[in-house]
């Protein structure tokens, strides 16, 4: 029987063994499934961000190409060339008014119109508007006439159009009526004829032929400006309603004013342009000189700036081109060279200013290409501009990036004489004495540089260059994809919130690790984990809704109670130091409820009354005005900046200095001497801490370093100190909890050494145990640090959404976080803007992913130093 018995145990036993090493083997491969796994998730979502940006940097695509040879006349150059919105029709319109539509797939001639039909007899000035269409015309008889050089689309069913073009348009377009039939994915046919249309006679008003003539219609009404064979340089605008045709004239007459040409201006201009808002006129001369006037009144016009576009000695301007909008010109030169130009206010007193207090500003400059500049055009749809040059190159140029999106060599390399930017700006037609060059392309995300992404970039209107998140705007408006201020935002937001949040959770935990009793450590520790169940969007409610309004009403207490409060909580730790040794053990479990609730009060309530008398005494009785220069010195400021770098500077000269020195004298002292000595001590360095940082400060202010404008300034009421006071109450759970755990891991052994050595539970604390748990604090801090960086709903609903770079703790910010999670669902598949955005989010990834590598060496750094203890 005995036998038995030892054999079903040794039998059990075998069994147990073998239950054990199956869930070994199970829980090991779980846990190595689980990582590689998690590995392998963390792997995909990079590399599916990275397959999302790629494209933002990809060169742009050609589609399509067309080179028609036999579709321009030998004889003089075309002035202007256009293609419709579909690539199946060009023009071209000639010097004698000629008007000639072809097919771009074979260069068949559509249409021919003569002068007589095409209304531009006599003509011997044009300029087009920058969508391709609009046209103002000038004549020999000094008549002015606008126009229109566009396509009509007709669309017909089925049983409207012959059989022949039924079946021609299975597989391409087909002539019809001059024109060209598609067939649509709906199943109608498409007609796309060419149509010019022109407007009455206009007289300019001036005697002579008409040289040169540019046209805006601007929000005043329209504005012409005219050179003429006589040597006048004149703007002009139709006149008041009613006044058109008096007395029977044939055509209406301009009302306008002669602009005055400085007498060393030699020659007449070259080009004329009006800005597109109607209220400059710019004239340029061949040797780039350019005169700047200001026509906002017509019959006051006035010349405010005479200025040179390039320096380079026999450099000659070869072309003058509005961009899209018409605040900025485009200047071209023989040289190759293509700049840009627009008018900003003056800031800088060193700087010269016209005299309406702007000046040119050269924005961008492109590298030059080797030959001269003989056409350029603007897109009617963004920022790019196609130069064609005198070796027959053609090049699109992207204006805010810098990028040079093609670069396209025609045929035989004749010289570029006319070109345009089809209307969905996917296709340029260059006309050369070769014939007609055309190409079709995908521009991609020209836009999206990495210069542009992270580096200042010259916006248009700006009088330097800046780094700007912008990414709603008008038609015509520049991009803005600086990522510069979400990361700095970004930056700010973790820096306030873990400078508010990682001290407060790393000493609670601590004192509740090392100083507090188990009874009370077993119910505050789950208190402060329930913090961590507040859902974050709750907290940004609060933040945004409730904390903000109120801290803005009491700011000056509230910025007393950062003193106030933890000079009280020191304060009442020395007065505790004064009760006698047997009452201050019996008593011991009321000194943390003591600090809680008598403490803290007294402090907060010392902060509310003392707020409005240092606001009354520091800030000239208002804090928000102090702010923004309306009054005071900035000595206020630097003493409230600088007053924990004081308290740090005094607590080390009494530790290093004052403490050595009263161990001489401190044999012979009781505990309650020395509890004196100790508070007075606190006084003194209170007393000391405040005079050096009163010096400083004046100091500073004394040599005009003033803090206002950097590192405080205008108050927000959804600012940086409210986002770190969120923020830091989302991560103290988490980094108190991880803290907690570290100090407890410590072996309790070295408490025990240490105490019995004759230390004393707070030299225990920060020589012993901290250091021993220094690998598992770090990773708190790095942990809880991660948790503020990717912080969304916060920032989201309590930072104010601002995207800039301010040091101002009182003004607010835009984090890569909020950006991707209020942008991304607007922002259309594909585009730019959402790519940036997944540009954002990967740079987010990088960000975590650099501070978690380096956390992990230190990490493994203080943990070998542990280890040796």
């Amino acid at each position: 029987m005995t036998e038995q018995r030892t054999f079903t145990g040794v039998r059990r036993k075998r069994q147990t063994k073998r239950s054990v090493a199956v869930g070994d083997h199970v829980a090991k491969g779980l846990i190595t499934v689980g990582g590689v796994g998690t590995i392998i998730a963390v792997l995909l979502v990079c590399a599916y961000l990275v397959s999302v940006v790629i494209p933002l940097f990809a060169p742009a695509r050609i589609t399509a190409s067309e080179k028609l040879a036999d579709v321009l006349d030998r004889g003089p150059r075309p002035l202007a060339v256009g293609v419709d919105e579909f690539g199946l029709i060009g023009w071209a319109l000639y010097p004698d008014g000629r008007i000639r539509a072809f097919r771009m797939d074979s260069g068949a001639i559509l249409q021919d119109l003569t002068p007589d039909k095409s209304g531009l007899a006599g003509v011997t000035a044009a300029s087009f508007a920058v969508d391709g269409q609009q046209g103002a015309f000038g004549f020999g008889d000094g008549k002015l006439r606008l126009g229109r050089i566009e396509f009509t689309t007709k669309f017909f069913e089925p049983k409207d159009v012959s059989d022949a073009v039924r079946k021609g348009t299975e597989l391409h377009a087909v002539e019809m009526d001059h024109g060209m039939v598609t067939r649509t994915p709906s199943g109608q046919f498409r007609l796309q004829q060419l149509k010019v249309e022109l407007e009455d006679p206009l007289d300019s008003g001036a005697k002579g032929s008409v040289l040169l003539v540019d046209h805006v219609a601007a929000p005043s009404g329209s504005v012409f400006c005219t050179y003429m064979s006589n040597g006048k340089l004149r703007i002009a605008a139709p006149p008041a309603v009613g006044g058109l045709n008096l007395g029977g004239e044939e055509s209406a007459k301009l009302v306008g004013t002669d602009l005055e040409i400085p007498s060393s201006v030699e020659g007449p201009p070259k080009y004329l342009v009006i800005s597109g808002l109607g209220d400059y006129v710019y004239a340029a001369w061949e040797n780039g000189q350019l005169l700047r006037y200001e026509i906002r009144d017509v019959e006051k016009p006035r010349l405010v700036e005479d200025l040179r576009i390039f320096s380079e000695p026999g450099a000659k301007l070869t072309s003058l081109v509005p961009l899209l909008g018409g605040f900025t010109i485009v200047a071209g030169d023989s040289l190759g060279q293509v700049r840009t130009w627009f008018p900003v206010i003056v800031t800088d007193s060193k700087d010269s200013a016209g005299l309406d207090g702007r000046k040119m500003a050269n924005a961008q400059a492109f590298a030059a290409e080797g030959s001269p500049v003989t056409a350029m055009v603007s897109s009617p749809s963004g920022r790019e501009v196609a130069a064609g040059y005198g070796s027959g190159r053609v090049r699109l140029l992207f204006i805010t990036s810098q990028k040079i999106v093609l670069d396209q060599l025609v045929q035989g390399g004749n010289r570029i004489d006319a070109l345009r930017v089809g209307p969905k700006a996917d296709r340029v037609i260059a006309a050369a004495s070769g014939g007609i060059s055309s190409w079709a392309f995908d521009e991609g995300h020209p836009d999206a540089t990495l210069s542009g992404l992270f580096l200042p970039v010259w916006y248009e209107g700006e009088p330097n260059p800046k780094q700007v998140w912008q990414t709603s705007g008008g038609e015509g408006s520049e991009p803005k994809f600086g990522l510069t201020p979400l990361i700095f935002g970004t930056l700010k937001a973790t820096f306030y919130s873990m400078l508010f949040g990682a001290p407060l959770a790393l000493l609670a935990a601590l004192y509740t690790s090392e100083f507090l009793h188990p009874n009370n450590r077993a119910r505050i520790k789950p208190t402060i984990e329930l913090m961590a169940s507040l859902p974050s969007v709750v907290l940004g409610f609060l933040a945004g809704l409730v904390i903000a309004p109120v801290f803005s009403q009491v700011v000056p207490a509230s910025l007393a109670a950062l003193v106030t409060v933890p000079l009280t909580l020191m304060l009442g730790a020395y007065l505790w130091q004064l009760l006698p040794v047997n009452l201050s053990i019996r008593m011991a479990w009321l000194r943390f409820p003591a600090m809680l609730f008598v403490a803290l009060p007294v402090g907060l309530a010392v902060a509310g009354a003392a707020g409005p008398r240092v606001e009354r005494i520091m800030f000239d009785g208002d804090i928000k005005a102090w702010l923004i220069h309306q009054r005071g010195s900035g000595i206020p400021g630097w003493m409230l900046l600088l007053l924990p770098l004081g308290a740090i500077a005094t607590m080390l000269f009494m530790t290093r200095v004052v403490n050595p020195w009263l161990r001489g004298f401190a044999g012979s002292w009781g505990r309650q001497r020395c509890a004196l000595i100790e508070l007075g001590k606190f006084l003194i360095g209170v007393c000391l801490t405040v005079l050096l940082v009163g010096a400083v400060a004046w100091i500073l202010d004394a040599v005009k370093i003033d803090p206002r404008g950097s590192l405080v300034g205008r108050y927000e009421q959804l600012n940086a100190l409210v986002v770190g006071f969120a923020m830091g109450f989302a991560i103290i759970p988490l980094i108190y909890t991880l803290a907690d755990d570290a100090l407890a891991s410590v072996p309790a052994h070295l408490r025990s050494a240490s105490l019995g050595a004759g230390a004393t539970p707070w030299q225990t604390a920060v020589r012993i145990v901290v250091p021993t748990a220094m690998s598992g604090l770090f990773s708190a801090v790095m942990i809880g640090l991660g948790r503020a960086v990717g912080e969304t709903m916060i920032v989201l609903m309590a930072a104010g959404g601002t995207p800039i770079i301010d040091l101002n703790l009182f003004n607010g910010f835009q984090t890569l976080s909020a950006a991707i999670a209020s942008q991304l669902p607007e922002a259309a598949v594909g585009s730019t803007h959402a790519r940036v955005l997944f540009l954002a989010a990967l740079t987010l990834f990088l960000i975590t992913f650099v501070i978690n590598t380096v956390a992990e060496m230190v990490r493994q750094r203080f943990r070998r130093r542990a280890y040796d203890l």
